[in-house]
């Protein structure tokens, strides 16, 4: 069994309406493992060409004036939601917020990113993408996509782990029972099978039998099959048995591919009404 150690954690935040929850969310991770709290604010203004360099040099020193008052707002919020003993690290930054996540997660390794969800859809997705889409997509460390309302639960009570009998499968499973055990959570094991000729009493022994023993020692685990579309049978799931957290392996994949039909992954990560961590496929084993 691979154990759980988080670190650090680098928090994004647009002082949006997701802000606390995104804020809930690192504190709630962070707290079982003494994590410290990264926070990152950017901010991304594009100046139309036909400024006059005074004019840029004014927008400049207002700029400078509104960052100040950014950080006291988002240090008191800091404080209230994380706690006074917590003591982030701010960081109040200018620039695209996607490709300066990616560069700070590449820069400090944290071993969770937390960021929120603006819930896009149709042809802006398609054409754009949701920030928390791209940085998925390249993080290099386990992202969790904040989302369910307002405010993070005060404890995480289920987890959601769907698993395809693969490696990867096996690596997610490992990730989703270390963090139940680290926060006195329930695990659900889900498999979603398209087989039409598969019976469910046999593909839920073979996932008893798939779980190792070592994943049952800090937690409870129960193992749930369901016959359809995975995506679609995950999303039904949790509609129909509410849990606090997915967890879901990611894949990166060219635009290309992205932009089309989409993964089980990217189908979760849009319509899942709970909070979705997503982890970076590692390499196969020896």
């Amino acid at each position: 069994m691979s154990t759980l150690a988080l670190k650090r954690i680098l928090c994004a935040v647009d002082l949006g309406p997701a802000t606390g929850l995104v804020l809930g969310w690192a504190g709630l991770l962070a707290r079982p493992f003494a994590a410290h709290v990264e926070v990152l604010h950017a901010e991304w203004i594009e100046l139309p060409r036909y400024f006059t360099p005074a004019q840029i040099q004014a927008l400049g020193a207002e700029a400078e004036e509104s960052r100040a008052r950014l950080r006291e707002e988002l240090a008191e919020m800091a404080r209230r939601i994380l706690g006074p003993q917590a003591e982030p690290t701010l960081h109040i930054v200018e620039g695209h917020p996607v490709p300066l996540l990616l560069q700070y997660a590449r820069q400090f390794r944290p071993e969770l990113m937390v960021l929120g969800s603006h819930g896009r859809s149709g042809v802006a997705r398609l054409m754009l993408g949701s920030v928390a889409e791209n940085v998925v997509r390249e993080s290099p460390c386990p992202t969790l996509i904040a989302r369910g309302g307002a405010e993070a639960p005060e404890r995480i009570t289920r987890i959601l782990c769907p698993v395809n009998f693969t490696e990867s499968g096996r690596q997610c499973l490992e990730t989703s029972a270390a963090l139940a055990t680290a926060t006195g959570a329930s695990l659900e094991v889900l498999h979603a099978s398209e087989e039409t000729d598969a019976r469910i009493e046999v593909l839920r022994d073979t996932l008893c039998q798939w779980v190792p023993h070592e994943a049952r020692r800090g937690c409870q685990i129960t193992e749930v099959v369901r016959r359809g579309n995975p995506a679609e049978q995950i999303i039904l799931q949790v509609r129909e048995h509410p849990v606090d957290l997915v967890v879901l392996t990611g894949e990166h994949r060219p635009l290309l591919e992205l932009t089309t039909l989409g993964t089980t992954t990217e189908r979760v990560m849009r319509h899942s009404p709970c909070s979705v961590l997503v982890l970076p496929r590692e390499t196969p084993r020896e």
